[in-house]
């Protein structure tokens, strides 16, 4: 019998973030993969590794370059989904250890979606979203009422007209391309209503209520919320 790949979710950093569920399928995976990069910041392995032992486990680390490459992001998802494949057809059941949660802009998706054009079982696991967590430490709420929330990738092209759109907006993304970010920000009179947390609930967490503040060669995984008006009860 094949064994079951499971895409966890662990949170953006906080080990205290971890849900009960994913403790479950962590604990219980015979093999635990996670991806490695050219990015020096705390992994996910590092992360669940101060909650579970995970000693006794198989560790499978898993290339995946910070790059938009696609030929390149290609071989590496290949790669990885030979080395998953051949342990799942052992019958080993294996954990994709990925911050946040996995169905929103993870690199496990690409892995997800081929192994189960493989013909075998894979599943998700959701997790604390990076941006609920990141509004939790500013103590600001995200979307109250009607107000819609938008969830855009800052560093893509086409981020300036999402920023004319209505509601709250969360600028992921957005670590390489802060200035530019910030530029249509203070352009569209946004900059005062922006908020910033850095490595959110990792040891090197920053908070920046004045994005005047941030100084360049900021982390990867930097998060600004655009808040609109409060809203008056």
């Amino acid at each position: 019998m094949n064994g079951m790949l499971s895409g966890v979710g662990i949170g953006p950093g906080d080990p205290e973030l971890l849900t009960l569920k994913a403790l479950r399928i962590i604990k219980e995976a015979d093999v635990i993969a996670f991806p490695k990069s050219d990015v020096p910041e705390m992994t996910a392995f590092n992360i669940v590794n101060q909650v579970v032992d995970l000693s006794s486990k198989q560790i499978m680390g898993l290339y995946m370059p910070m790059t938009r490459d696609i030929q390149l992001l290609k071989l590496n998802h290949e790669q990885a989904v030979h080395e998953i494949t051949e342990e799942l057809r052992k019958g080993k059941n294996i954990a994709f250890l990925t911050l946040g949660d996995p169905s929103i802009y993870s690199t496990y998706v690409y892995i997800h979606k081929r192994v189960l054009k493989e013909g075998l079982e894979a599943q998700l696991i959701p997790g604390v979203p990076s941006f609920c967590a990141a509004a939790s430490r500013l103590n600001i709420s995200l979307c109250e009422g009607g107000e819609p929330l938008h969830i855009i990738p800052a560093s893509y092209k086409g981020t300036s007209e999402c920023l004319d759109w209505q509601g709250t907006k969360v600028l992921m993304k957005s670590g390489k391309k802060l200035d530019k970010v910030k530029e249509m920000l203070k352009e569209k009179g946004m900059l005062e209503c922006s908020s910033m947390v850095e490595c959110c609930g990792m040891v090197n967490e920053k908070i920046y209520t004045d994005l005047n503040q941030v100084k360049e060669g900021i982390s990867y995984f930097s998060l600004i919320i655009v808040k609109d008006r409060e809203i008056e009860q």
